[in-house]
């Protein structure tokens, strides 16, 4: 905490070039150089990164083997169509994550971002069905308090009204079941553990027959949640119980592990706290490391088997689907990872961090704190005991955080808007898997600073 603060330049979003920015009525920072678990802005204001950019900068910043990979691949081959063509970098790609991910999970569709795996997903899972004779099958299930992508199919998935409510009327809105968030579930409070975890699967279920098992393609969920309700994830049972009602409905199990996946959690993919294979999952975000746009969808064999006897293969595709260059990255970022053991270090680090997180609750405004490995929720309430959320909840209280975070030197990550589409505040805490316990204490004294600066705003 002995960083000199400067003053922070703010170019309004008007007088931002060329750029359609986020709101042009906002004033932004421009951080101009990241190294490590660290980024500064134009005027040399340095900040812990305690987001890893957007839960993507998975291996921390300015890496010089990823770029010198990336220059190597430019330089070679930047693009090629994969509908006319295979590449090496695209191969070797999808062969290591084969590796890394479950056993059974030998194929990798690469894409973009993650909106794109998860329409991905949705269509191969629509295709799937079509294939073996079920044809009314289209509909995904997914459940409130829920975030799969910004792209009209993945808003469709999404119960996340804050980001979808001006747009819906250009997308179905595909049916929606609880959220299963133990710290707010509509069955036990929080205290219901696995008989709880059963019971919110079973309204799963409830629900796959109220819309009629013959329409109902798949399932999708967040293993543990993230930008619609940082860190929350169900109690045991509930994926196991899924797994069983997936299977008698003959209804595919999607995980969207978009934020959880690629060691975050702690494992290679957070659905391997429970034991329980999905048919689909699907990544991005660490994936690349920030480093390129990539995402991926990851189905299982017997989902692969049905496309082998496909005559037209899968009816999907975009023109960067397996760009080389992108590849390339997510191949030295993937190595960069398993020589450096992070997915180990995200376990044991993670629950240091989360550790010190419980410190927070010295803050009369937090009502939980939750997570696995280095991906951490901190919910902010303004009554412990009924978990009324604060008066000043939404974008007044988001703001002051993040504002009060920059003056602290560190990135926060706030959102809000789970309790009742409006109402509810929320933030993320998910460095670099890289990081060290010494930086944890660097990152918790300074959100420390922040939420002592924030609540005592409030009580003015």
């Amino acid at each position: 905490m002995t960083d000199e603060k400067r003053e922070r330049t703010l170019t309004p979003g008007t007088e931002l070039g060329g750029m359609f920015p986020r709101a042009f009525g906002e004033d932004y920072v421009t951080i101009v150089r990241g190294e490590g678990h660290h980024v500064w802005d134009a005027d040399g204001n340095r900040y812990v990164d305690a987001v890893s950019g957007n839960q993507n900068v998975n291996i921390g910043h300015g890496r010089e083997e990823i770029a010198e990979a990336a220059k190597e691949q430019i330089e070679t081959l930047e693009y090629t169509s994969s509908m006319l063509f295979a590449n090496e970098p695209a191969m070797e790609y999808t062969e290591k994550i084969a590796e890394f991910t479950p056993d059974g999970f030998e194929h990798a569709w690469l894409v973009g971002s993650g909106s794109e795996a998860n329409e991905s997903a949705v269509k191969m899972a629509r295709q799937y069905h079509f294939e073996r004779g079920d044809e009314r099958k289209y509909k995904v299930v997914s459940r409130r308090r829920s975030y799969h992508g910004n792209t009209a199919g993945a808003m469709a998935l999404s119960g996340f009204p804050a980001r979808k409510d001006k747009m819906e009327p250009l997308f179905q809105d595909f049916p929606k079941a609880p959220s299963a968030s133990p710290y707010r579930c509509e069955y036990c409070g929080g205290d219901g553990g696995r008989e709880c975890g059963v019971e919110c699967a079973n309204a799963v279920e409830r629900l796959i027959q109220d819309e009629g098992p013959e329409s109902v393609a798949a399932f999708i969920a967040e293993p543990v949640t993230g930008a619609a309700n940082a860190g929350a994830y169900p109690h045991d049972g509930y994926f196991e119980r899924v797994r069983e009602i997936c299977d008698e409905y003959n209804v595919l199990f999607v995980v969207d592990e978009v934020m959880s996946g690629f060691g975050r959690t702690g494992e290679n993919f957070a659905i391997e706290h429970w034991d329980v294979t999905p048919d689909i999952i699907t990544g991005a975000k660490g994936m690349s490391g920030g480093y390129t746009p990539v995402g991926g969808t990851m189905p299982h064999r017997r989902i692969v088997d049905v496309f082998e006897d496909a005559d037209d293969g899968f009816q999907h595709g975009h023109t960067y689907c397996f760009n080389p260059t992108s590849a390339a990255i997510g191949t030295a970022v993937l190595e960069y990872m398993q020589d450096r053991d992070l997915v180990a270090n995200a376990r044991r680090v993670g629950e240091y961090l989360r550790e010190r997180c419980r410190e927070f609750y010295d803050y009369g405004m937090v009502g939980d704190v939750r997570g696995k490995g280095l991906m951490v929720g901190v919910e902010f309430v303004a009554d412990r005991e009924t978990k009324e959320p604060l008066a000043e909840t939404g974008g007044e209280f988001q703001d002051l955080l993040f504002e009060r975070g920059l003056d602290n030197g560190i990135v926060t990550y706030p959102g809000g808007g789970h309790v009742d589409a409006t109402a509810g505040d929320h933030t993320l805490i998910t460095p670099p898997l890289t990081i060290g316990e010494d930086t944890v204490d660097e990152l918790v004294d300074r959100m420390h600073a922040t939420l002592a600066d924030v609540e005592s705003e409030l009580s003015t």
